[in-house]
């Protein structure tokens, strides 16, 4: 299958992005139970008093539990709906704090993708793909995470994309030990360039990015060591060139 936008093949690999645990304590906050007990008082006081006062304690407690208790929960937790299943009441701000936080995370990312990949316009168009597989399956608040589940969909996208136009060559190296002729950093395989690239640019820990790529530590860390030659003359030149 390929995606909407540009042909983006992300068929026959394997999905290693994890979404984060959902946080059911954070959400239980002392604030938010004592909120809850008096809407449910408020309710309780409303179905034994049967006139126009009645129907008011218990209309006020019924928003009350909905305003202050359920959307902030649901809006922090999304508890355990099946993917693309939303509470558009709850949520809506949810979904608007993490596109800002996207926004705002672009610049580095686009960085990151375009020394992952050397077409810029490619590399634009898989970080949207990437994105939008992220605000798909992405539950819970806005979090440091959010970055580093973005750029493993991206690994993931640009991964299956490179395997999916070799093959559609019919000939060439596979993905895994050829690169994109070019710069520094397009000498390397592929693999070892997305290693490079989430150590010495995104700072992620190496034992995370064996995680998120899928491949033995020990994988990652040789292809890091032997990378060392082409990160001195990235560092000399200054650009990927």
């Amino acid at each position: 299958m390929r995606a909407a936008r540009g042909g983006v093949n992300t068929a026959g690999a394997r999905a290693v992005c994890k979404v984060p645990a959902r946080r059911w304590r954070a959400a239980i906050q002392p604030s938010r139970v004592t909120l809850a007990l008096l809407s449910l008082a408020l309710i309780v006081m409303g179905t034994l008093i049967h006139d126009l006062t009645g129907l008011l304690l218990l209309g006020l407690g019924a928003v009350a539990l909905l305003a202050a208790v359920v959307f902030p929960v649901i809006r922090g937790v999304e508890f355990g709906f099946p993917t693309g299943v939303r509470i558009s009441a709850g949520l809506r701000d949810r979904e608007q704090e993490l596109q800002a936080a996207f926004q705002a995370q672009r610049g580095d990312l686009g960085l990151y993708t375009q020394l992952i990949c050397d077409d810029p316009a490619l590399a634009s168009e898989l970080l949207e793909a990437a994105w939008a597989r992220t605000a798909a399956v992405w539950r819970g608040p806005v979090t440091p995470e959010l970055r580093t589940y973005v750029l493993c969909e991206f690994v993931h996208v640009a991964t299956v994309h490179a395997r999916w136009r070799v093959t559609e060559a019919g000939t060439g190296p596979s993905p895994h030990t050829a690169a994109v002729a070019g710069g520094a950093l397009s000498a390397l395989p592929l693999p070892a360039r997305i290693s490079v690239v989430l150590r010495e640019f995104a700072d992620l820990p190496t034992a995370q990015i064996s995680s998120l790529t899928g491949r033995p530590l020990a994988e990652v860390v040789s292809d890091l060591v032997k990378s060392e030659t082409v990160l001195a003359r990235f560092a000399s030149t200054g650009d990927d060139s």
